[in-house]
């Protein structure tokens, strides 16, 4: 794990299936770094998600290598294989925990997730507790639901009654939890599940991921319909 070259850092964990990753995952990450200052953003694909996906997952070292490829350019992005070294089913809590265990607790761990996958956070294991081990940084995505609204209620209804909104720091508060930021969606409507589609229907997906990333996929026959996961 590539290490911060100062104390006090702000580190970012962005997790997912990254199936593929693209420009739209890209461009939150980097809103979040300018907005929030953080140092560095490690990108971390599930590597056995504890809940059975609808759609097959293409290989972890394919989805890792993806992942290298589209931050190779840009300083203080990493692609980082944490998971694929923690007990399995791959709970967030534990990668969390084990990050956590790798850094100073001078460090400041924020972690990055779509608004969408925010609003299960009742199923994930643990999930009390990983309000209290790292920051949570929700965006919105471009043409998908829910909205603000919906994670307010979310919050209120199953996390603590008393959640509040600061305008200010852009961020939900409560007792017990670490602060809770939101950011807006950006203009980048682009999804992992179109992607697939598109793929699988031999169209092109030029210039909605990074072109590394486009001829990795185009090299290895991924997501066609002949080489499909099992």
């Amino acid at each position: 794990m590539q290490k911060a070259l100062k104390p006090g850092q702000r580190l970012g964990i962005m997790g997912g299936t990254f199936n593929p990753v693209h420009l739209g995952h890209l461009r939150a990450a980097e809103e979040i770094a300018e907005s929030l200052k953080l140092d560095q953003i490690y990108f971390m694909p599930s590597a056995r998600p504890p809940h059975k996906s609808p759609n097959p997952l293409v290989g972890y070292w394919h989805r890792l290598e993806m992942l290298k490829l589209a931050v190779s350019d840009r300083p203080g992005f990493w692609a980082s294989d944490l998971e694929n070294h923690l007990p399995t089913p791959s709970y967030t809590v534990n990668t969390v925990r084990a990050f956590k265990k790798a850094w100073s607790a001078r460090t400041g761990i924020f972690f990055l997730v779509g608004l969408d996958s925010f609003m299960t956070l009742t199923g994930w294991h643990q999930y009390r507790e990983l309000l209290n081990l790292a920051s949570f940084v929700v965006f919105g995505r471009a043409g998908i639901e829910p909205s603000f609204d919906d994670m307010r209620a979310m919050l209120r209804r199953d996390v603590d009654p008393k959640v509040k909104w600061n305008s200010k720091t852009e961020t939900f508060t409560a007792p017990n939890i670490k602060p809770i930021y939101f950011r807006p969606g950006g203009k980048l409507a682009i999804s992992s599940t179109d992607l697939r589609q598109r793929l699988e229907a031999g169209a092109s997906v030029r210039y909605l991921v990074p072109e590394p990333v486009r001829v990795y996929i185009e090299k290895n026959g991924l997501y066609r319909p002949d080489n499909r996961p099992e």
